[in-house]
């Protein structure tokens, strides 16, 4: 495995090797009256056309598989093995379609066929990169989703993804759900897969800056349009410890809050390495280490805020940590898990002691 997919550079099978390699392999069998390997299944999607870039093995075909509904979400940086392979088991041995709008095009689907060793390992892989938004409404791009077993969102910008590719691309992706497939995303993949998203339209924002001033149109939360049923009331953030970036996602849930009028929303911050799958069977964390971790922050209250000022919340926030191997319901009770509280006054964040009589969860 190599790490960091998002914008690691090209990693390639060299291909005149392997048509020469072919070419020797058909002149054998022509000189020895031997029949020759028969021919891949035609794709039942045509050639993407004018701003698009494929990669990757196989051809998507038409087998109906007994697919699991599985979301996976990454936090960045390097791919854990064991998430990637809980994505792969939830496709079933179908076809798996990588989405991104800059990046490699060979580096996934490499690592998806051979690298992990998967079993059933998938029928095909294939990286669709948009180089032109517009390019979201290929007939061959919309085949793909439609027929994919497993949709997997790169890394990159999530304005990309939410605020730049076309309606009918967000369309096609939505009707995956009734499907039931898996889906998932890192970094700003994931990002996109909450019903609330920071989306990036400004640009990326510390915390500092969140805390100082929420209402800035620098702290661009909306819904976003390929938000996943299981993350409703939820908005992802990712690169979390390694960035510092607790303060921005209260800043985040604050407006998250005030934009959809709900009682309680959670933000979940996902330290690089680190994934969080849910399935009908709860969630699980995967890491590398148990220095890692998933966060999960709890808001219950109705924000009062004006323009230019700091982030002051009448209301405490709960957070709780959850390391890596720990298994649960979903969605995540949060009183089994020690949450410690904080307050937040004039963009400073406080935490107080954990909540006495907490129980937490087994975590193996």
């Amino acid at each position: 495995m190599f790490p960091c997919r998002k914008d690691c550079p090209l990693r390639t099978i060299s291909i005149g090797l392997l048509s020469l390699a072919l070419l020797s392999l058909a002149a054998c069998n022509a000189d020895s009256n031997e029949p020759l390997e028969p021919d891949l299944p035609e794709s039942i999607c045509a050639p993407p056309g004018y701003g698009v870039t494929q990669g990757g093995p196989g051809v998507f075909t038409n087998t109906i598989l007994s697919h699991e509904r599985h979301i996976v979400l990454m936090g960045g940086g390097a791919e854990n093995d064991q998430a990637m392979l809980d994505f792969l088991r939830g496709a079933a041995g179908g076809d798996v379609l990588i989405l991104r709008a800059t990046g490699s095009t060979t580096s996934y689907p490499s690592y998806f066929m051979w690298e992990l060793e998967a079993d059933p390992q998938p029928n095909a892989a294939v990286t669709i990169r948009l180089d032109v938004p517009e390019a979201g409404t290929d007939p061959g791009v919309l085949c793909k989703i439609k027929h994919a077993e497993a949709i997997w969102l790169a890394g990159g910008s999530q304005w990309n993804y939410v605020g730049l590719w076309p309606q009918t691309l967000h369309e096609q992706l939505q009707q995956t759900i009734t499907r039931q497939i898996t889906i998932g995303g890192t970094s700003a993949g994931a990002m996109s897969l909450g019903e609330g998203v920071f989306d990036a339209r400004e640009g990326s924002i510390t915390s500092n800056e969140a805390l100082a001033d929420p209402l800035s149109s620098n702290v661009s939360i909306s819904l976003s349009p390929l938000a996943q049923p299981e993350l409703n009331g939820i908005l992802i953030d990712s690169h979390f410890s390694e960035r510092h970036r607790e303060g921005r996602l209260i800043a985040f849930l604050a407006r998250f809050s005030l934009l959809t009028g709900q009682a309680g929303v959670r933000g979940i911050g996902l330290d690089e390495g680190t994934a969080l799958r849910i399935s009908d069977s709860g969630f699980e964390v995967f890491g590398p280490t148990n220095e890692k971790a998933i966060w999960v922050y709890e808001y219950v209250g109705s924000p009062s805020m004006t323009p230019g000022e700091a982030l002051t919340l009448q209301e405490t926030v709960l957070k709780t940590r959850i390391p890596p191997g720990s298994r649960g319901e979903w969605p995540i009770d949060m009183s089994t898990w020690s949450p410690s509280e904080l307050s937040v006054v004039e963009g400073i964040v406080t935490t107080y002691p954990s909540q006495p009589g907490a129980k937490r969860l087994d975590a193996g």
